[in-house]
């Protein structure tokens, strides 16, 4: 699922960071540049197909790999953005549809060069909750658990932010890779019969092969900071055996649809994606407010008090004797996967000695079923 992250932020690097000067080639460089200096827009992300096959992996693993695929296959988020430049502020709002749900997610950014912080909205935690135990039934986290949270924003910290330094690492050297102007000034040495016009719109196909001379560009043309970005995008774009996107504008709607496709291998599994991406532009006079003090919750505070509602929630020696119960009474059908998936879900809510017996008695289920 790593390559499925590099393959996405790829796709939305090329979408969001392409804004060019009129200069350069034509008609297409200056519809980016128009979209660029918009300041808001509505955007969709479908994921119209994805397909993982897993390689030298066992038939139950191959099988889940194959599930989660069909799960995420179809999946559709819509929302709209805005920004401002000027005050560094920014905010996207998004509906995920899965899986029969759809989660709302709501989020601002504060971008002080700095001192950055994002806030977001806890409206999402019951619905994906629900979407989690599509996943594992057994997950004992009830939703009235969020209901204290209710109309508050997680507040992430710059310090909470940079704890995750892999992912950030990661985003962040292929962000900084695509560098509005230097891909407007990489576009002049494109094929100029490789734009293809028709009335209103302005289409060009972009592929692994256009990516890697972008990279080499900056490489020669690029600060010493962007030129050892380069050197970490090229890793991510190594893991693509093929990659294809075509992006079309339209100069008079100033929207752009994308249709992208990419293939990812390794030895553990095979991946396939195809995305359709859109994104409609225009100005907004509206003004960006951050969430008040009083209505977020830092993110030590959201911990604490989730933690102190789960050992609220222990299980009781009556509803843990259920529990075995209806393990003993399974006719020997659990399956070491999902024995794991019982233990990670009680073991927060369960006394040491509980969690023992429970150990004792998917063991013993667990080796007759095999």
């Amino acid at each position: 699922m790593k390559k499925l992250k590099v393959i996405i932020i790829m796709a939305l690097a090329l979408l969001f960071f392409t804004g060019c000067k009129k200069e350069n080639q034509k008609e297409f460089s200056a519809e980016l540049a128009k979209q660029n200096e918009m300041n808001a827009g509505n955007y969709s992300i479908v994921v119209d197909e994805l397909a993982i096959k897993g390689n030298d992996q066992d038939a139950p693993t191959r099988a889940s790999m194959e599930m989660i695929a069909k799960m995420v296959s179809g999946t559709k988020i819509t929302g709209d953005y805005q920004k401002d430049t000027e005050a560094k502020l920014a905010k996207i709002n998004m509906n995920i549809a899965a899986l029969g749900q759809t989660v709302p997610l709501n989020l601002y950014f504060d971008m002080k060069e700095n001192d950055p912080s994002v806030y977001l909205s806890t409206e999402f935690m019951s619905k994906a909750l629900e979407i989690a135990k599509e996943f594992n039934a057994e997950t004992p986290i009830d939703a009235k658990e969020f209901e204290q949270f209710k109309g508050k924003y997680i507040h992430l910290t710059n310090e909470d932010l940079e704890k995750n330094t892999a992912g950030k690492k990661q985003t962040s050297d292929i962000a900084a890779s695509f560098n509005s102007k230097h891909f407007a000034d990489y576009l002049a040495t494109l094929d100029t019969d490789s734009f293809k016009q028709d009335g209103d719109t302005i289409q060009r196909t972009f592929t692994k092969k256009d990516l890697q001379g972008f990279f080499d560009y900056v490489k020669e043309n690029g600060s010493k900071k962007e030129q050892a970005s380069i050197k970490d995008a090229e890793k991510q774009l190594d893991q693509l055996s093929s990659y294809k996107q075509t992006t079309t504008l339209n100069t008079q709607k100033h929207s752009q649809t994308t249709t992208m496709q990419a293939d990812a291998k390794n030895a553990e599994a095979t991946l396939s994606l195809k995305l359709t991406i859109k994104n409609d532009t225009k100005d907004s006079k509206q003004k960006i407010e951050l969430p008040k003090k009083g209505d977020t919750i830092s993110v030590e505070e959201f911990t604490e008090k989730m933690s102190a509602g789960q050992q609220q929630g222990q299980v009781s020696q009556e509803e843990f004797a259920d529990i075995l119960a209806d393990i003993n009474s399974s006719n020997g059908q659990i399956t070491p996967e999902s024995a794991e998936q019982v233990k990670r879900a009680y073991k927060p809510y369960l006394t040491e000695e509980q969690y023992q017996q429970l150990e004792e008695a998917l063991n013993s289920k667990t080796t007759m079923a095999t």
